[in-house]
């Protein structure tokens, strides 16, 4: 109500101040599609996912999602300090509407079968909170994904399937599958769609990374949330990779408890919820044209909820040449005055914007001016940078050698250091017997350098001795699984050997 009354005054409603600094960040890109298009595409932002188009040229209407919880009070759109106010039309899910949600489970590595259980039974507590228009279905992976029911199957054909889900994978391609999964919710015929995954977060992909699954998600609108089930709480780090895909898809992220794996009672129903959040709104421009609003402008669309405000940019394009006369509500002509209607326009009523494309393309010209040039500027400072960095990179801590061939010496450079198969170690290991996360080295209060090990399978051992922690010491024996390596602190790198001095000089006889 507050928000209202000053959108009746004239007056913005209050604005976070992350909000104004982000405002700039939008700017840029909307300034160069503004003469173009008089449509939003679709954008997420902190607060909310909203898809705006102009599907007549003096309104605007938009759909909208909020991120978090929460209702919008107002939204007013503003030029120039002109203020409308939207008309707020139905929330979701209107009549019809139907959300496609499909449950992702890993089922890779066998020690993983309790989490997988809690899984299960996550599921179990989904399907009975799931709305009516919620058409859900199954899907597992570990190397590749299998659809075990298909999207709007019934609760009992996905229970059953869920009960038979065993973890007997070996590898973990956490970033194919889940583009995969997405190309079965493009295909669904839903107004909303969602991919739930439920995984530790480790990926062993090579071929496919973070922003292929967004940039898909994003394209065509598709929700990622996860729930994330830790192997172990030093292995616990893989869950970010979760955490980061429904961040910039738009989603939730849960985390299981460990080592039970449980959620809260409230948690699932509450991530349902916000999956509803969002409906409809609608702007009437008609009185910013009677204002002067003509051709391609950017309008403030400032939101308000019961806890914060916040803006979004949209670019429209309005009729240009438009008067007051011409965008006023069309009223019957007086009687005494027929002939009106066939009278020259007034001088007010000439189109003197016809000639105002021309800015744009300068302003368009010198935007991509300035864009090439701190392309270049880039450009030149990462070809400069290889070299400056050999001067300035800090030695290694130690080194590990491989004792069998190839031989090769690898530097470690910070720590923590993490040795394993999984793509997210510092040294990657690729070996059946090592475990994704396998072992660290760490250094302790007096700079001593320790080896951990990370609960592996099949252990971690120095000089032939099982370990669960150990100081490292020159010339120590490491077996990683089947992989032997040698601890050095010694650099025999030709660049580190010292130059040759003279020490003593003997005429030769």
């Amino acid at each position: 109500m507050i928000a209202a009354r000053r959108a009746m005054d004239g007056r913005r409603p209050p604005v976070s101040r992350g909000a104004r600094a982000r405002f700039p960040l939008l700017l840029l890109p909307l300034l160069l599609c503004a003469p173009l298009v008089g449509a939003l595409a679709s954008t997420l932002t902190e607060h909310m996912a909203i898809g705006c188009a102009q599907h007549s040229p003096l309104s605007l209407e938009c759909k909208y999602r909020l991120l978090g919880d929460g209702q919008l009070q107002a939204v007013v759109a503003e030029w120039h300090d002109e203020i409308v106010t939207a008309k707020l039309g139905a929330r979701y899910p209107g009549s019809g509407d139907t959300t496609a949600l499909l449950v992702l489970v890993d089922t890779s590595d066998p020690a993983r079968a309790l989490a997988l259980r809690a899984a299960i039974s996550h599921i179990d507590a989904l399907l009975d909170a799931a709305p009516a228009h919620f058409r859900l279905g199954l899907a597992a992976f570990d190397t590749d994904l299998r659809v075990l029911a298909p999207l709007g199957a019934e609760q009992a054909e996905i229970r059953a399937a869920a009960q038979g889900l065993k973890a007997q994978g070996r590898t973990t391609e956490l970033y194919r599958n889940v583009r995969d999964a997405l190309r079965v919710l493009e295909k669904a015929h839903a107004a909303r769609k969602v991919l739930l995954v439920l995984s530790d977060g480790l990926a062993e992909d090579y071929a496919y990374h973070h922003d292929d699954v967004v940039a898909l998600a994003r394209a065509n609108d598709i929700i990622i949330d996860s729930i994330g089930y830790p192997r172990s709480v030093p292995q616990s780090v893989a869950l970010q990779t979760l955490r980061r895909l429904s961040d910039d898809s738009g989603g939730h992220y849960l985390q299981a408890n460990y080592p039970d794996f449980r959620l809260p009672v409230e948690a699932l129903p509450h991530a349902l919820a916000l999956l509803d959040a969002g409906g409809t709104l609608s702007f009437d421009l008609a009185p910013l044209a009677a204002k002067g609003a003509a051709g391609a402008l950017d309008l403030s669309l400032a939101f308000q909820t019961r806890d914060q405000s916040f803006l979004v940019l949209a670019p429209v394009v309005l009729p240009k040449g438009a008067t007051p006369a011409a965008v006023a509500p069309v009223t019957a002509a007086p009687a005494a005055a027929p002939s009106r209607a066939a009278s020259p326009p007034p001088p007010q009523a000439i189109d003197l914007n016809a000639g105002r494309v021309w800015p744009w393309f300068g302003i368009l010209f010198a935007l991509s001016v300035l864009i090439l040039v701190v392309v270049l500027i880039l450009y030149w400072r990462v070809r400069r940078s290889p070299l400056e960095s050999a001067e300035t990179t800090a030695r290694p801590l130690a080194w590990l050698e491989l004792v069998e061939a190839p031989f090769t010496r690898h530097a470690m450079t910070a720590t923590p250091w993490r040795i394993g198969r999984g793509r997210n170690c510092d040294f990657v290991l690729d070996d059946h017997s090592v475990s994704r996360l396998h072992a660290e080295i760490r250094s302790n209060d007096q700079g001593l350098l320790t080896l951990h090990d990370l609960e592996s399978l099949n252990g971690s051992f120095v000089n032939d001795t099982r370990i669960e922690s150990i100081q490292l010491r020159e010339q120590d024996l490491i077996d990683i699984g089947d992989v032997r390596l040698r601890f050095t602190l010694h650099d025999e790198s030709h660049a580190a050997q010292e130059a040759t001095v003279i020490v003593r000089t003997r005429t030769p006889t």
